[in-house]
């Protein structure tokens, strides 16, 4: 490793999770160096801005929800997807059980077109959402076409019946369905001005939208002329595409206002992804501070010992200080609006990140260093600004020194009992407690070793390390005495997950994999008005409440 490279941020080496000193290889070096543009034995000269001191917003005191999937979160009034409407039910009844916070998988917003990109953590934008969430009998002006939309309806809510989530044709069907509306009610009252308080951005994104469906998401093959966000054509583009980008800006005013409601149920958690697509609007918006033929992934560990290429674009450390953080301050900013907390994909990400050259295998790649004071502070400051706590996805290969950082300003942990060695009694208190995540292996998989990579069914010991089974225990019965374990914990939120409580098998994502599993398609196996009285559910909430009873506000 040259001493230019590590002036540019490129670390030379890392340690393994075997214990092993990992070096970077001279080829990986050369290629990031290509990409962040280091001509010069030195980067360029920053000014340093002071930032402002503090600490992030308080987090609860014992307090309990729910981890939710709200795409696998169905009703029988769903158009074969959990939408805003089922999220306002489901967040009244936990509400009704005692339950003070919810915790969501990302919502951003997806491109337009077909196939319909299902991963949570791959959004054309981490600032809007996913349409797919609007309940579409719920936004002003369905009553005035209901004739149009009754059939449509029909046949969408046939969807339930399959378990696995056709995103394509719950795409087509609501498209429909609320292009009808916008025609019959264009101009809602308040979004006027709504749009005026998003500025640019938001015109920039219906842009996109509206060029996107005629063109296609892959912007790199726009003609020449449309693909910057300061091109001087985009103004003619946009005049012509004028009916479409009001489309756009209609539908993320009436998501605005749907989770708005919901927010008003309960306390929401919203999830900002480390990243997002490499051909969608954020990369698009955002392509002068990325650096090229780079993605994002995280060398191999326990649990992939392969690694993992996310094949996310990554932020240029040195052109996002240049941009005063701008990107950073955004995702941010935009996931604290209507929530009460916001969780950090993969929070390491603020002090370093994985690069992957193109044409590298997952665990050829090397660590480059990110501006962490400048970020944290900052991340604190919007914290106090939204009056919105913080939790970061601290898992993996995380040095000490982050959680302690992190601990500083007052952002929560994150402790999984699929991670942690001390029983969950000797977890620290400020921290989520949780089973696992979207990407991790579900209790039941591990209890009845249905998991399909058999190298996580060692965890099964945990199991019984914490719920005390005997084999043949049905796994909704250990899951409840595992949730009695963690709610008894002194760590300030503790949080369930709805498979763990239905007894799911399958977990919701398999890292690494793209078509091998249906990742991120995966509805619940009961509907949302059977969630409610189901046994594992009730009892869940049942332990929650007699160890974190809510107090009132």
């Amino acid at each position: 490793m040259t001493e230019r490279a590590k002036r540019w941020g490129v670390l030379p080496s890392y340690w393994s999770y075997q214990g092993q000193l990992v070096e970077t290889s001279t080829d990986t070096e050369a290629a990031i160096l290509q990409a962040m543009g280091a001509s010069g034995e030195r980067p360029p000269a920053v000014r340093r801005h002071s930032m402002p001191p503090g600490p992030c917003s308080a987090a609860p005191n014992r307090a309990w929800g729910w981890a939710v999937q709200l795409y696998a979160v169905r009703s029988k009034d769903s158009w074969g997807i959990g939408d805003m409407g089922d999220l306002r039910r489901f967040a009244r009844w936990s509400r009704s059980q005692g339950a003070s916070v919810l915790l969501l998988n990302p919502l951003g917003a997806q491109n337009p077109t077909l196939p319909y990109q299902p991963s949570p953590y791959y959004s054309s934008s981490r600032r809007f959402r996913n349409t797919l969430y609007l309940r579409v009998d719920d936004v002003d002006g369905a009553e005035r076409c209901a004739a149009e939309l009754l059939p449509l309806r029909a046949e969408a809510q046939t969807l339930n019946e399959r378990r696995l989530i056709d995103y394509d044709e719950v795409f087509r069907l609501k498209t429909r369905a609320l292009a009808a509306i916008f025609k019959a009610a264009p101009e809602p009252r308040g979004i006027e001005a709504w749009a005026k308080g998003k500025g640019r951005a938001l015109r920039d994104f219906a842009t996109y939208n509206a060029l996107a469906e005629e063109l296609g998401p892959a912007w790199r093959d726009w003609p020449a002329a449309l693909r910057h966000p300061d091109a001087a054509a985009l103004d003619g583009e946009r005049r012509r595409l004028a009916d479409r980008v009001a489309f756009h800006v209609w539908q993320q005013f009436h998501l605005d206002r749907q989770m708005a409601r919901a927010a008003r149920e309960i306390d929401l958690i919203t999830d900002v992804p480390v990243g997002f697509a490499s051909d969608g609007f954020d990369s698009w918006r955002w392509q002068d501070l990325l650096a090229p033929g780079i993605r994002v992934g995280a060398p191999p560990d326990e649990f992939f010992p392969d690694g993992q290429d996310w094949g996310l674009p990554p932020f240029d450390p040195w052109k996002l200080r240049r941009a005063h953080y701008e990107p950073f301050i955004e995702a941010v900013r935009s996931a604290a609006v209507h929530a009460a907390g916001i969780r950090l994909d993969h929070v390491m990400g603020l002090f370093r990140l994985f690069w992957i050259p193109s044409g590298s295998p997952p665990g050829g790649g090397a660590y480059v260093r990110y501006p962490a004071p400048d970020m944290l502070a900052l991340l604190a400051l919007e914290s106090r600004r939204a009056k919105a706590y913080v939790i970061g996805e601290d898992l993996g290969l995380v040095e000490p020194a982050v959680r302690k950082r992190l601990q500083a300003k007052s952002a929560l942990s994150y402790r999984l009992l699929w991670f942690e060695g001390p029983t969950p009694d000797q977890w620290p208190k400020k921290a989520v407690a949780a089973v696992g995540t979207h990407d991790l292996p579900t209790l039941a998989g591990i209890w009845n070793l249905t998991e399909p990579d058999h190298r996580q069914h060692r965890l099964r010991h945990r199991l019984l390390e914490v719920a005390h089974a005997p084999d043949g225990t049905p796994p909704v019965d250990v899951a409840v005495a595992t949730y009695s374990a963690l709610a008894a914990s002194q760590s300030c939120i503790a949080l369930a997950s709805l498979e763990d409580a239905l007894g799911v098998e399958e977990r919701p994502n398999v890292p690494g994999t793209t078509t091998e599993w249906p990742n991120w398609r995966l509805a619940l196996p009961q509907a949302l008005d059977t969630i409610e009285t189901a046994d594992g559910t009730r009892r869940i909430a049942e332990v929650m409440r007699a160890h974190r009873p809510r107090r009132p506000s």
